[in-house]
């Protein structure tokens, strides 16, 4: 049975078995790229699955370090 909220016991916690996926990376780097299609296909990827899973679309993608180094996405399939 998958929960949405974590247990407020403990002994309800320490039965909890966490499911995780392990999805492809990419080695190139993400710095500049300011368009979602730009992205390495994995990266893209990776966003698209986090939308899966949450039900929610993800307009904003860091790309690095600065404040401006974001992809903003406004026509989201």
């Amino acid at each position: 049975m998958l929960i949405q909220d974590p247990p407020a016991c403990a002994s309800k916690l320490a039965q909890v078995e966490v499911v995780y996926e392990v999805l492809p990376g990419w080695k190139e780097s993400i710095q500049n790229i300011t368009q979602f299609d730009q992205l390495p296909l994995n990266a893209r990827k990776y966003v698209q699955r986090i939308e899966e899973l949450v039900g929610v679309p993800i307009v904003w993608i860091g790309t690095g370090k600065e404040r401006n180094a974001v992809i903003q996405r406004v026509n989201i399939p």
